[in-house]
Parts: C-alpha cells; structure tokens; sequence
C-alpha cells in the first residue's frame, strides 16, 4: 500500500454545501487506510450564482471550456486524476478529460457498478433538471445495462426547484424531505428497484434511511471511487 496518497483535483463549488461532504469523505477515507495521514487535494472552487446563471443560459460550451481549462491547471498543479463535484456537470466530463491528460473520474460509472453489484436493472433517478431531462446520465447508465425512470411532470420540475432554490442555498426542512419521499414512492410504484441520489445536494433530505430499496448516494460512490485512486500504486 502506499505511503501517502495521491494528489486529486477537485473542480468544486457547484455548490459549496456539496464539496465540502467531498472533502470530508476523501480525508476520512485516505485516513482510514493510512492513520495521521489526510487527502491530498488540488481544488478549483466555482462562485456558484456563476456556473447557475450558466447553466440557466443554456452556456454549456462555455462551462466545458472553464472547466477544461481549470482542470489542467491542476493537473499542473500536481493532480493525477479530477474530480467534477457534481453530477450534472458531467455533461461535460467528456471534454474535461480531453482537456486534462489524466482520469476524471465519472460518477454515473461508480453509480452503475453500484447498481449492477446490487442487482438493480432498473432505477430512480432524482437530480436536477439538466441531469433528470438531458439524455447524458441515463445513457451512460443504460450503457451498463442500467435503466433509469425520472419523474413525470409537474414532479420532475418541483424536485429541481427544490434543489435549486432551496438546498443550494442550504435551506433544509420538512417540506423538501417529504417531496423526495413522494418523488421517490411514485418511481418505486413505477416498477425501479431502488433510486439514485443523483445531485450532491439530494443527501441533505434524504438518506438511505428514508427509503426501504438500495439507495444510490452519487457523491458518496464518487467519493469512494477517488479514495480508492488515490491509494492505488
């Protein structure tokens, strides 16, 4: 095993709630395997109203190219593979990779093997907007032989109201729990077998203690994934 970890670069901030759970998780991780050691983090950490008003404007070019350009400074920096802190900006993980020269590590990747190992064929997946409606995630699933059901409208647009308006923010109750719980019931009633958290934002309302099916944490598996890289020789 490896005496120190290596360097991962972390293209973060999207939203700062969500990359700090990253940061925990990675330090926890590297420390459990190599005790009075931490993570070794290179980190890009967007002003979040920014990659939003982005996203907002359809801006998907622009945000590839930033997060390309970001991603070799910190490789330059020393990184040996990246992290994209969410799971809707993997739309451009693709590009990034290119723009990098080293492994991004994909998230819809570590979430399908997980659901694979579980023995799930078909699966609930909440996010955002752009994740739930956009072909990228479901795809890359369907390419592990994973298929994935969003909700119907209204559903899908007051879950990525949630997310946005709310969690981004940090603003946690009762009302966001229950609209996941309903969210989440609807697609199990739909025939999925468990469900992906699929934004980073979603642990903050709900957990695998909510639900009785396998539950999916995206940052979680992700996170896992770059402790794993970063202890490998």
């Amino acid at each position: 095993m490896r005496t120190a970890p290596r360097r991962i670069g972390l293209l973060g901030g999207i939203t700062w709630h969500s990359t700090l759970e990253y940061e925990r998780l990675l330090h926890e991780g590297v420390a459990a395997a190599l005790p009075g050691r931490s993570a070794d983090l290179a980190i890009r950490h967007y002003e979040w109203g920014a990659i939003e008003r982005a996203q907002a404007e359809g801006d998907w070019d622009g945000l590839a190219a930033r997060f390309g350009d970001d991603a070799r400074w910190l490789v330059d920096g020393g990184a040996e593979a990246i992290l994209i802190c969410a799971n809707t900006m993997h739309l451009v993980a693709d590009r990034v990779q290119e723009a990098a020269g080293v492994p991004v590590i994909h998230i819809v990747d570590e979430v399908a093997g997980a659901a694979r190992a579980a023995g799930l064929e078909r699966v609930a997946l909440l996010g955002t907007g752009f994740t739930m409606r956009m072909p990228f995630y479901r795809e890359r699933l369907a390419s592990h032989g994973v298929e994935a059901l969003v909700p119907p409208e209204p559903r899908l647009t007051e879950v990525h109201a949630l997310i946005y308006e709310r969690l981004a923010r940090g603003i946690v109750d009762d009302a966001g729990r229950a609209l996941m719980r309903e969210a989440t019931a609807e697609l199990l009633d739909a025939g999925a077998q468990g469900v992906i958290a699929g934004c980073t934002e979603i642990p903050m309302v709900m957990t695998a203690a909510d639900v009785e099916v396998p539950y999916l944490d995206a940052l979680a598996l992700h996170a896992d994934a770059a402790v794993r890289f970063a202890l490998s020789d």
